[in-house]
């Protein structure tokens, strides 16, 4: 049997280099995944719609190379250097696929492209901003405007022909609103258009519901020593705009906290009745509409 050791060893290589050679040459298909990048742009045009963000190839080769086809990226490069502006139909070149001769390409999805090419057009236009949300009872939005307040936008002709405003929304729920909030909010527009700047500061103030009503003011007089004298009113009513909340303590019947008439007597001022201006204190919030008159009539006791 040792004799024979020399011819057992060529029996086997012989069977490694004919396994070797046969699964080598052994023919397989795999679908190979490409992105598409663009090549040779022209200026001033921009591909509304059609184009895609890759291709199928579906290639046959050797076994063994065709395994490695999926440990790498592939790049498919399309030339648009003859695009012109409406519906183009654009072939998908077997020639620019970049794979060597060992492969054979069977078949690519898809095979050709439709693209819609629109000129590049660009104009300004308002920024509209719209908050969503809630906030507590007796509470609102009173202001919300946008820094810039108006925006470039640029992208197809078509598209932004049409655009008269820009919008961004902010959405955000308020349990305890802050008298003013603000922040950067990024414009969002169709998808092939795009603005300049991409974010405006939206600012908005919120502050209480505000009602007009017809409320009843104490009259108070602020005298000199040893002075008597009494108002012809104890109370005046006034039209006043003022925070819901503030103006609930006016219908259960109690005085408006820190809204008082309230006059000042000078010395000096003999016996009998005088017609005296008054000093209105109102607290913040509220707001005078209209009053009875400019007097109040007091009489001064001997």
């Amino acid at each position: 049997m040792l004799k024979n050791w020399k011819d057992i060893a060529i029996a086997l290589a012989l069977a490694i280099l004919t396994w070797y050679l046969l699964t080598g040459r052994e023919k397989v298909e795999t679908w190979v995944d490409m992105s598409v990048e663009m090549a040779n742009a022209p200026e001033g045009l921009t591909i509304r719609k059609g184009l895609v963000s890759k291709i199928e190839v579906r290639v046959r080769g050797p076994k063994g190379l065709v395994r490695s086809l999926d440990r790498r990226k592939w790049t498919y490069t399309l030339d648009v250097s003859r695009l012109k502006v409406g519906e183009n139909l654009v072939d998908i070149d077997r020639e620019r696929i970049p794979l060597s001769m060992a492969y054979e390409i069977v078949e690519v999805k898809p095979s050709r492209l439709l693209l819609t090419v629109d000129r590049i057009s660009k104009k300004d236009v308002p920024v509209i901003a719209e908050w969503r949300g809630a906030l507590r009872p007796d509470y609102r939005l009173l202001e919300i405007k946008t820094q810039p307040e108006t925006v470039e936008v640029r992208g197809a002709e078509r598209q932004v022909k049409q655009m008269t405003q820009a919008r961004v929304v902010v959405q955000l729920d308020f349990d305890d609103p802050p008298a003013l909030w603000s922040d950067d909010v990024p414009i969002k527009l169709t998808e092939g258009v795009e603005a300049n700047p991409g974010q405006v500061k939206v600012s908005m103030r919120f502050g209480p519901e505000m009602k007009t009503a017809w409320v009843n003011v104490p009259v108070k007089l602020e005298t000199g020593t040893g002075i008597k004298a009494q108002a012809a009113l104890k109370a005046m009513r006034l039209q006043v705009e003022a925070p819901l909340p503030m103006l609930r303590e006016a219908e259960s019947g109690r005085t408006i906290s820190g809204l008082e008439a309230v006059v000042t007597l000078p010395g000096g001022l003999k016996p009998g009745r005088h017609a005296m201006r008054y000093e209105l204190k109102t607290p913040d919030g509220l707001r005078v509409l209209s009053k009875p008159a400019e007097t109040i009539d007091v009489t001064i006791r001997k």
